[in-house]
């Protein structure tokens, strides 16, 4: 009996800390992330054949993280602008910088945040946030889904570690 209670608050305890996130806009960042990453100069230019992106989940949004994962790989089974497109999954803790060209990342804690962005930005790996508002912590790009679907980029971040991104990129973007 104590342990059926036992998994039954872990079981709670999980739940309550996941967060929800919604399909459509899941959807539609599965299909634009890929693309402004493309976009930013180091990763057009670089020779690799792969556009590596990895998402950066806690243990409650795993399912989250894997079905973001799967969306991508189904809006991109081929290539993008000659590279084939390459998702994986790690919680930042285990994050290692080999073949790594962008981060979307989902729920965190504030000070998780920060120090995901600065990790990143550091060395040069393109950042998305699921929500535009941790575009505060250092993050490089979000989407704004509302009456219209506008990237939003972080003109400080980008800036002062340097991204350069296609000027259509900028002129379709809002900036923060």
């Amino acid at each position: 009996m104590t342990q059926r209670v036992f998994f039954f608050l872990l079981t709670l305890f999980t739940l309550l800390n996941a967060k929800e996130y919604d399909a459509t806009v899941m959807d539609i960042e599965a299909k634009l992330f890929p693309k402004i990453a493309i976009l930013e100069e180091n990763i057009a230019n670089n020779p690799s054949p792969y556009l590596s992106i990895i998402i950066v989940y806690k243990e409650p949004d795993y399912d989250a993280a894997q079905n973001f994962k799967q969306k991508i790989e189904s809006t991109y089974p081929d290539k993008i602008r000659k590279k084939k497109v390459i998702v994986g999954l790690a919680q930042f803790e285990s994050l290692e910088i080999a073949n790594m060209d962008a981060l979307l990342v989902l729920s965190h804690e504030p000070d998780e945040l920060e120090r995901i962005a600065l990790w990143a930005n550091k060395n040069k790996i393109v950042t998305f946030a699921y929500e535009p508002a941790f575009l505060e912590y250092g993050f490089v790009a979000s989407i704004y889904i509302g009456k219209t679907t506008k990237p939003y980029l972080n003109s400080q971040t980008i800036k002062k570690y340097n991204f350069i991104f296609d000027s259509y990129l900028l002129q379709l973007s809002k900036f923060n």
